[in-house]
Order: structure tokens, then sequence, then C-alpha cells
């Protein structure tokens, strides 16, 4: 992502996490209206943007648009028959025509002639709400994936506040619940970590639902499994999870499978019932839903055979809609955070990388050296580097870890630390690999590995010393044209403890030339599947042999990315040529 993208989604998350502490505080269909046409321009930096709001009854659509700081609340054009949208995270702006109702009611009502649109559908819980339609005078296509991301979730977002608001509206502030429930969210919003919002929502309903155990579940994502997060009442922390951890089992199961509330005012008749506790007469459980989806439920027990009610219930059901409000809001404060010291993270270890690569091609007597690092992520898994040994010798060597990101470029790190430790050490090649391989193997978690070639150049004589370690093999093309393949060595470091490596010795003639790759050269693929392959490699070297180590390099590179498909998500790519003169 380029800074100005990264600025942008800032930008955006900051202005959302401000229109969601305004949307999560009111219930006020009139400020909802406001804030969702408004913000939804400022995320977007579109000109113009309308809601519109559908009901059963046409003669009941609610029009609303805004522009330049204006907003009205309009007629829809006469048969106007509006489309649904897309959902929003991968939608797109289309074209707007000449002749279109909405563009004609937009330049007649604003002065702002529009030809771009980007609908957002708003899904409510059991029907179709609206869109939000956002519009420009220029073309918005290359606006952020992200920013997309945002604006579904504003979106998201809205559809919940409005839906609480229609709930709030039923229940017309009739009952001293009412009022404590206004004033219980306003307290859940004043706070982001989610432990600390769970904690808040039990002291909240304490004050308008009594109860001697109360739990709170959430849906843990990545096994669709319910896990209880916090609770009191309980003696011991196990007795949660026979409340059932499954969907469909238990009380709370049942009803997060179901999506509905239950009250059982004797749980001594009622088969789904499971005892966590057994003071417990009674069990009322609602759903937490955010938008159609179920993310949780509240979980309530009493003492007392029978002592909630219908109200209870409703009640209950009003406060979990509000409080998913709050738990998807620190949800996604966590995942931000996440994300963000994340990738301040990768950034360091970035930094710390790119000091491991050679800052410049070597100058060598009688040979013309270059290499070139292209990471897939910011932090990649492949390794080059040139170690100058003594007067007329110069190490080389390339390698590729197993794996992609931050726990790659760990184990990248410890090669080149025992790699040029055991240099230094002055060993024989073969002694070299086979002491960093016992270093990797002890040091190495099960199923990581490091592929490399590492041999030492002796520019006087012309003879190129090499090991390799289970890496791609590097090719020799000769002055005549033939070539082999360079494969002596043994297995990939750190899979085994006891291997042994050998060593051999080629001679590096005037007009030779040396490639040296990792898997993301010969493997990058077209779009009918076929990969790159070594030919390609030494095609491109035979045709154009009189050209430079680095300008041999740069050609490999930009065949490779011309000869990938569009949708193919390259590995690391690293390259060394060897030209000698």
């Amino acid at each position: 992502m380029s800074k100005n993208s990264n600025d942008t989604l800032i930008d955006s998350l900051k202005l959302f996490a401000q229109t969601a502490k305004i949307m999560n505080r009111t219930l006020n269909k009139g400020e909802l209206v406001d804030i969702v046409l408004e913000e939804s321009r400022g995320i977007s930096s579109c000109r113009a943007a309308t809601l519109l709001l559908t009901g059963l009854d046409p003669a009941h659509n609610e029009f609303y648009a805004s522009a330049d700081r204006m907003k009205r609340r309009l007629e829809l054009p006469a048969d106007y028959l509006p489309q649904p949208g897309d959902a929003g995270s991968f939608a797109e702006f289309v074209t707007v025509p000449e002749d279109d109702r909405l563009r004609a009611v937009i330049r007649d009502q604003f002065e702002v002639d529009v030809s771009t649109r980007l609908r957002l559908t708003l899904r409510s819980r059991d029907s179709h709400l609206g869109f939000v339609d956002l519009y420009d005078p220029q073309d918005q296509s290359g606006l952020s994936r992200h920013v997309f991301e945002v604006l579904a979730a504003l979106s998201d977002l809205f559809v919940i506040a409005w839906d609480n608001a229609e709930l709030y509206e039923q229940m017309h502030r009739k009952s001293l619940q009412n009022k404590l429930l206004l004033d219980s969210t306003q307290m859940l919003s004043s706070s982001i970590e989610l432990d600390e919002v769970l904690e808040n929502m039990m002291i909240a309903l304490k004050k308008v639902v009594d109860y001697d155990a109360i739990g709170i579940f959430l849906v843990k994502k990545e096994t669709n499994r319910l896990e209880p997060r916090v609770w009191r009442g309980f003696d011991q922390n196990d007795s949660m999870h026979r409340l059932g951890t499954k969907l469909g089992e238990g009380l709370v199961g049942w009803v997060v499978e179901h999506g509905v509330g239950v009250y059982v005012p004797d749980t001594l008749k009622d088969n789904r019932y499971i005892e966590a506790r057994p003071e417990t007469r009674s069990e009322l459980v609602v759903p937490i839903k955010a938008d159609d989806k179920i993310i949780g439920a509240f979980n309530v027990e009493s003492d007392l055979v029978d002592p909630y009610s219908q109200e209870d219930l409703d009640f209950l059901t009003v406060f979990a809609s509000q409080a998913a409000v709050s738990i998807e809001r620190a949800r996604m404060y966590r995942q931000i955070m996440f994300n963000r010291q994340f990738e301040e993270q990768l950034n360091v270890a970035r930094m710390i990388q790119q000091t491991f690569l050679p800052r410049k091609n070597p100058t060598v007597k009688g040979f013309d050296i270059a290499g070139r690092n292209i990471p897939s992520q910011k932090v990649g898994g492949d390794y080059y580097d040139f170690i100058q040994i003594v007067d007329n010798q110069i190490g080389i060597a390339i390698a590729d870890v197993s794996g992609k990101g931050m726990p790659a470029a760990l184990i990248m790190a410890a090669f080149r630390a025992s790699l040029i430790a055991e240099i230094r050490n002055n060993y024989a090649i073969r002694t070299i690999l086979q002491k960093v391989n016992r270093l990797l193997h002890e040091s190495m978690d099960g199923g990581s590995f490091v592929t490399a070639v590492y041999g030492v150049l002796d520019c006087k004589n012309r003879i190129l010393t090499f090991s390799n370690a289970g890496h791609n093999p590097p090719i020799l093309l000769r002055k005549d044209g033939t070539s082999e393949e360079l494969v002596e060595g043994g297995l990939a470091l750190g899979i085994l403890d006891d291997r042994v490596y050998e060593e051999r010795p080629v001679y590096v003639g005037s007009g030779d030339l040396i490639v040296l790759f990792t898997d993301g050269v010969s493997e990058a693929t077209a779009a009918d599947g076929e990969q790159y392959g070594e030919k390609r490699i030494v095609d491109n070297l035979v045709d154009n042999r009189e050209k430079s180590a680095e300008e041999l390099v740069q050609l490999i590179i930009d065949s490779v990315n011309e000869f990938s498909a569009d949708d193919f998500v390259p590995d690391d790519l690293t390259l060394i040529v060897v030209k000698a003169l």
C-alpha cells in the first residue's frame, strides 16, 4: 500500500471511528440520516450522496440527498424503480447515464452534475432497508479497496443504528427500563476495549434486569463455536462451558443457532437446559445480533422460578441489539490496533532485513556481478549476499526460507548470522553448510527449512567452488552455448541434523555466465498455468549475453513480470548473475 493510500485509509478509519461513536449515541432517525450522508461523502470524497429508505408500501419510501453541506428530503421521480446494489466490500463505481432520473434530481437541486455512482445496499435483519448512493463528477475507480470496506462497515453500522432507532421508537420511552436502556448504551459507548465493554454490559444490565448469574458468549469466527467471555455468579470457570459451546447445545447454543430469544420460567421443565449451577431455577437468553449475523448471546439466570416477564425478554433483546454495536466497535478497534502494531513490526523487520542485503554490487577483477531481491511481502523469505573473504576470493550466497512474513525473516536472520560466523572460521564450504544445518535444526520449529547455495569465487584462478543445499540449481552457461545445472551439495538446511554436504569446483572461463535464482523466478505462472521455467532463463542469457550483469538481472525480472498472469500472487524473487569477462 502506498503512503498516500495508507494515509487515506488511516483518515477514513479515524472518521469511521468518530462516526461510529456518534451513531452509537443517537437514536434520532434524522441525525442518523445526516450522519450517513455526510460521513459517507467524507470518507469517499464524493460530491453528492443520496439515501433511499424503502417501506412495504412504496408510498412510504423516504428519499434524501446531500451535496455541498446541504441536505434535503425530496420526492422520488415518478415511477422510479431502484435496483439493488452490492453489499459494499467489493463494489465498483459505475457510469451514470445522462438520462438517469436521480442524476437529474441532483443537478436540479444542487447544481452538481455527476457521472459516476457507487451503490451500497442497506440490508436490515429481516428485509431490504434501502440504498446509499455516492455520486461524483470524476471517475473514482481508483478508490482504495480498504476505503470501500470502511464504507461498507459504515453502511452496516447505519443499519444497526437504524434498527435500534426503530426499536426505540416502538418502546416510546414508556418505562424506567427504557430510560435505563439509554443510560446504559451511552455508558457502553465510552469504552472501546472489548473486555471492558463486556464488563460494563453486565454492570448496566444488573440495574434493569436482576440476576443471580450472568454470562456473555461470543461466537468465535475461526471455529464457529461459542466462547464464554465474561461471567458472574458461577462458582468455577469450567461450569460456564457446560452451558454448551457448540451451536445448538443448551439454551445458549439453541438461541444462537435459531436467532431468537427464549425465556424458560422453570428450567426443570425444559429439556434444552444444561445445568451449570445447581441454584438456577429460571433462565433468560437472547442473541446478540450485528446486522444479520448472530455474534453471541446474553445468558441471565435466577434462583427463583418465573421471576421474569415478556417485557424483560423484550428489553434484553433491545439491550443486546445496542450492545452489538459496542461489541463490533470494540472488535474493530482491536483489529485495527493489531493490524497497526503488526504493520509497524513488519516495517521494522523490513528495515532490519534490508541491512542484511548488499547495498551495492561487488567490484571483482575479471568478473561482472549483480544481484537483486524483490520481496512479495514487506518482509520476504529470500536472501542473497556477497561476502569478501580474502583478496581475490568472494563468497556468493543465495537462500530461500520456507514461509513468509515475520517468521521467515527471523529464520533468514538466523541463517545469515550462522553462515557468516562459520565463514569467518575458515571452514571448507561443505563444513560450513554442515554446521549451519545443525544450528538451524536446533533453533527452528519442525516443518521450517532453508534452501541455499553457497560458493566461493576464486577470481584469480577463475574457479567457483560451491555446495547446493536443496536449492534451485544455478545454471552455468558456457561461452559455446552449452549449459549445466550446479546440483552437487545435499539436503535443504534445518530438516535433519546429521546431514553431510559435498562441494564441487567449476572453472568459469571468459564469456561464461552463471545465474543463481529462487523459485520466485522459475515458478512464476502464466494465465494458462504454465511456469516460467529454467529454459526461459537460459534463453534470455543466450540472446543477451553481451549485456552487463545488472542489465541481465533487470531483463529477467522484466521478462518474469511480463510472463506472469495478472492475478498471479508472486513469490519472493531473488536473482544473481555472474559474468566472466
